[in-house]
């Protein structure tokens, strides 16, 4: 007797509609049971039966990431150890390039601009050197370092001088030398605040001469030395003003002679200069009575920076008498020197000028040694 074999659709199918209807019930019933968006499950495949290997690989994929996170993060770290070492070398390096040059990483303001001391009795730090330029020359071997404000100034000078009447170059000498301190020829220019700058010149047809030293001038404006020259009173006006007239430039001082100072006040007189001008440019020009003639150059002096007042001192300090200053007697006696009461200077100057030139005499009369005594007389 052959075995029974088990139902299956061909079976219910050779069996007639009867079988075939009740092939199709049992194959819809899951589906109609089911809940919405559920998949029929098929008949070789069970419902409750899930695809074989899909979670492994998610867990792979899990596992796969975190591991390159992981890896990221030790690379970052490992970044950040080398950066913070490479910066320590570089410190290090720093430390080492500091100390073979002489210096060290607490001695590094020495390169800030300062101005320490007195102008006769002081020292430099973080000079800046002043360049010949199209409207600025600078006279050769001269020393010419000094702070930034001086430096930039005079080049703003110069530079409006020669905006305002063209075809002109100033000449500039001595400021300090780069660390400042003593220097050949000066009792003042140590601390990077003085400096020296020649006179402009014209011929006797008023055209404007390039000079290539300072030249010295008599009372009546008459160059010595050099026939047919003469004072510019128009040019030398213009620096004044525009040294006066600069409010980050500072300027103290103007020295110059007696007879000079006259001449610019009288030439800001007649162009109708403002009298408050006038009255600054009174108080600011002065002839100190122990130093030698500015007949051949101004004395430019700016006053000291307010960030640099604890350190910088504004007026020079007493000398004691020497014997050079003997020397000086015949000088003195042959030039018109500047009394203490600034009579002098008040009898010269415009009548709204002698109150404020007074004052600023008495004032400036500690502050005679501008130049050394063994300087030579008139350069």
């Amino acid at each position: 007797m052959p075995l029974l074999r088990p139902f299956t659709r061909r079976c219910f199918a050779s069996r007639g509609p009867v079988a075939a209807l009740l092939l199709a019930l049992s194959v819809a019933a899951p589906a109609l049971g089911a809940p919405a968006g559920a998949q029929p499950a098929s008949a070789e495949q069970p419902p409750d039966q899930r695809p074989q290997g899909k979670r492994p690989a998610a867990r792979r994929s899990s596992t796969g990431d975190e591991g390159g996170s992981r890896a990221a993060r030790g690379a970052g770290a490992k970044g950040k150890a080398a950066d913070r070492a490479s910066k320590k070398r570089a410190a290090r390096r720093d430390e080492t390039s500091r100390t073979a040059r002489g210096g060290t990483a607490a001695e590094a303001d020495e390169r800030k601009p300062l101005s320490k001391g007195a102008p006769n009795r002081g020292r430099l730090n973080g000079a800046v050197r002043l360049r010949s330029s199209r409207h600025l020359k600078t006279r050769e071997g001269a020393r010419t370092w000094g702070l930034p404000v001086l430096v930039k100034a005079l080049r703003r000078a110069a530079f409006q001088v020669a905006k305002k009447h063209g075809d002109s170059a100033l000449l500039v000498g001595d400021l300090s030398a780069r660390t400042g301190g003593r220097l050949d020829g000066h009792n003042s220019h140590q601390t990077g605040r003085d400096a020296d700058v020649g006179f402009y010149v014209v011929n006797s047809k008023g055209k404007t001469l390039r000079m290539d030293r300072f030249v010295a001038f008599d009372d009546k404006g008459d160059a010595i030395g050099l026939p047919g020259a003469r004072f510019d009173d128009k040019r030398n006006w213009a620096l004044v003003e525009a040294l006066l007239q600069d409010r980050r430039a500072g300027v103290k001082y103007l020295f110059v002679t007696d007879a000079l100072r006259a001449r610019l006040l009288a030439y800001a007189a007649k162009t109708r200069v403002p009298a408050e001008l006038r009255s600054r440019a009174a108080a600011a020009m002065m002839s100190p009575r122990d130093a030698d003639l500015h007949n051949d150059h101004f004395h430019i002096r700016v006053a000291c920076p307010p960030s640099m007042r604890a350190a910088c001192v504004e007026e020079s300090l007493a000398r004691p008498a020497c014997d050079a200053d003997a020397a000086k007697k015949p000088l003195e006696a042959a030039a018109p020197a500047a009394p203490a009461d600034g009579a002098a200077h008040a009898a010269a100057a415009p009548a709204a000028d002698d109150a404020a030139h007074v004052t600023a005499a008495r004032a400036a009369a500690a502050d005679g040694a501008a130049h050394a005594a063994t300087a030579p007389a008139p350069r």
